[in-house]
């Protein structure tokens, strides 16, 4: 039996500035979506070496199903904000709580 959750978002990441150890990036767990019990990386993610620094160019574009794990790592530059563009494609019935809040930036016009 397949106990994966279905697809339900897609993110499209844009970094504005090159993404490095210094001003940080996101980080990756290729494969968690599988695992519907993983509720954060914790040391095991680390420790086995699972997991994918999204370390990239200005300009690059860094495409992932929403379900992996995932997390920005530390910016530690004293004077550099991480300005990214992220697009996040979803099914209609998907609201993004988690993240973000709740209230959205976009008025209702229905």
């Amino acid at each position: 039996e397949d106990d994966l959750a279905d697809a339900y978002a897609i993110c499209l990441f844009i970094p504005l500035i090159d993404l490095n150890n210094e001003v940080g990036y996101t980080q990756l767990w290729p494969g968690s979506h599988r695992h519907r019990d993983l509720v954060g990386f914790g040391k095991v993610a680390e420790i086995a070496e699972a997991t994918f620094d999204g370390k990239c160019l200005a300009g690059d574009a860094v495409w992932y199903d929403y379900r992996l794990l995932h997390r920005g790592m530390p910016n530690s530059s004293s004077d550099v904000v991480r300005p990214v563009v992220q697009l996040i494609f979803k099914r209609k019935w998907y609201v993004e709580r988690q993240n973000y809040g709740t209230e959205s930036i976009v008025k209702d016009l229905r």
